[in-house]
């Protein structure tokens, strides 16, 4: 859209939850409109601004304005990164997408892979923001600007997570209200709409309270539609739990059985995610949506409600790594030492979480997180990739980069500290990447009311004792909320949201997962160890180690690199 007086051309994706009061204010100070919507507003936002204007932006968005007057061209992406916004800098031009396969046929934008993202990739499972898969191409991190006139862009961070001097005084009922006042505006601001609109609703609390609150917004008869995804392996199927929300908050309700087939997954993941994604959630996330979308156009969901209050099981295993006693130091080493022998494969089983809060108990906290989140360690590269390729790759560069911004955070309780640094990595470069392709793919919107930044800043404000404690998490919003949902919501244990992924590279995948790692187009890359991929494949398939988060990781990058030589 361009201006009426011609000076001002925004391309813009996203929605902008607050535009109603920015166009308000914009015509109070005499700005005029000529449209009803919010690209409009971005472009009046600027002339009575400049770029100020992100500070003022509540919602998820990705834009490039030119101003003509000024030679100016701005990038500008949401805080969060909800958004992407991908770009090249070229001789004599940028070049800007929202995705890379719109970039990639440029004659001039360099295509090689680059070497240290696909050693990121192979330590986290994905490629941190500001690198890509390609030497040539770049990504725009969360909450930056890139500003260029004459020939040079100058990139900023415009927004952060909170740090320890913002914590909110323990004023206990003043607390709780906010967050429900807080949560609240964030759900009725994005229940605007045009479209059809429902919400996805799982058997967790997060989707569970944004549900609730839509049906008190809509008021009686108001009917909000609501979707779960229905899986055949009740270890995936949060119909029952979802099904108990539904009836006790009225909606209009539909169970959608969903059938992941490992045929084409792998394709799938490859050609949609453009570069190498390891999170084989993206196909389940890709078929609710699909199913949702026969019904409505516009979703709301719960995302982000974990690393806002402190919901994943490793926070609280972070805070009692700092909290326990030296006898219980002591106990878990014991007991971990004890029943490794006997520990099922299964990573999610209570002995293999003992096993992992043990041996993380002998590290600094950064490292200790790290170790959490990692998918292979440097040690695991210095097996798995050739020398060739180790000649100019420091395998170490990951941890160090995800160490730094861990400690970064400086706050009293390394739960908050990881929560930040969910924040500024496993958030915006794997949970908001995987839900906006997977959702964007089907033509279906969605939208995430605890990733509103201001519902962020005060989740990571409150005092930890108000979020978590050794046997839950997420304890403010029980109390801001509980009166609101069924009983019971608050004791289901989490759910993981997958496919039964180590069975199928057993049985259903496994001709394709071995070939595909003993491609011949793969050896020749030179990249990996062959003997090495072998053992990862004879162990999982032996059951003597559950490696399919690697394995998977692996067929990912194998099939990408194939695609790229």
């Amino acid at each position: 859209m361009t201006s009426a007086d011609g000076q001002t051309t925004i391309a813009f994706n996203g929605e902008i939850y607050n535009y109603p009061q920015l166009r308000e204010e914009l015509l109070a100070r005499g700005l005029e409109f000529r449209t009803k919507g919010d690209t409009e507003v971005l472009l009046n936002l600027y002339r009575a601004v400049g770029a100020k204007m992100v500070d003022k932006l509540v919602g998820m968005f990705a834009f490039c304005l030119y101003d003509v007057q000024a030679g100016t061209l701005i990038l500008a992406r949401d805080r969060l990164g909800q958004k992407p916004l991908w770009y090249a800098i070229l001789p004599d031009r940028l070049i800007f997408a929202s995705e890379p396969k719109a970039l990639l046929p440029h004659p001039m934008v360099e295509k090689n892979p680059d070497n240290m993202a696909i050693t990121t990739y192979l330590t986290m499972g994905y490629i941190n923001y500001g690198r890509s898969a390609w030497r040539g191409i770049s990504k725009l991190p969360p909450a930056s600007l890139m500003i260029c006139r004459q020939g040079a862009c100058k990139s900023r961070r415009y927004w952060s997570p909170p740090t320890p001097a913002e914590l909110l005084p323990s004023g206990r009922a003043e607390i709780v209200e906010s967050v429900r006042s807080q949560v609240t505006e964030a759900v009725e601001m994005r229940m605007l709409s045009d479209v059809p609109l429902g919400a996805l609703l799982s058997g967790g609390v997060d989707s569970a309270i944004i549900v609730a609150l839509m049906s008190t917004a809509a008021g009686q008869g108001g009917g909000v539609k609501t979707f779960t995804a229905g899986f055949e392996d009740a270890r995936y199927d949060e119909r029952p739990a979802a099904r108990s929300v539904a009836e006790h908050c009225g909606t209009d309700h539909t169970e959608l059985l969903v059938r992941p087939q490992p045929k084409g997954m792998l394709d799938w993941v490859v050609s949609r995610y453009d570069e190498p994604f390891a999170d084989s959630s993206a196909l389940p996330t890709r078929l609710i949506c699909e199913a949702a979308r026969q019904y409505v156009t516009v979703a709301l969901t719960g995302d982000g409600g974990d690393e806002a209050f402190g919901g994943y099981d490793r926070y609280r295993a972070m805070h009692l790594s700092q909290t326990m006693s030296p006898l219980e130091y002591l106990v878990v080493k014991v007991a971990s030492g004890v029943s490794r022998p006997f520990a099922p494969l299964d990573e999610r089983s209570r002995l293999r979480r003992l096993i992992r809060l043990a041996e993380g108990l002998s590290f600094p906290p950064a490292m200790q997180y790290f170790r959490y989140r990692r998918l292979f360690g440097p040690d695991d590269l210095l097996r798995l990739l050739s020398e060739d390729f180790l000649v100019d790759i420091d395998v170490n560069a990951p941890a160090e980069w995800f160490c730094e911004l861990y400690g970064d955070g400086e706050f009293d309780d390394e739960a908050v500290n990881a929560q930040r640094c969910d924040l500024l990595t496993y958030l915006p470069d794997d949970l908001l990447v995987k839900a906006d392709i997977a959702s964007m793919s089907v033509s279906l919107e969605l939208r995430a009311p605890m990733l509103d930044h201001r519902v962020v800043e005060l989740g990571l404000k409150l005092p930890v004792e108000m979020k978590l404690n050794r046997r839950q998490g997420k304890l403010i919003l029980r109390e801001a909320f509980g009166e609101l949902l069924p009983p019971g919501v608050f004791e289901r244990p989490k759910r993981g949201f997958g496919v039964p992924l180590g069975r199928w590279l057993r049985e259903e995948l496994r001709a394709e997962m071995v070939e595909t790692l003993t491609d011949p187009a793969l050896k020749a890359l030179g990249i990996f160890r062959e003997e090495a991929l072998v053992g990862l494949m004879n162990d999982h398939l032996s059951r003597r180690a559950d490696h399919h988060h690697r394995l998977w990781a692996l067929m990912v990058l194998a099939r990408w690199l194939i695609g790229q030589s």
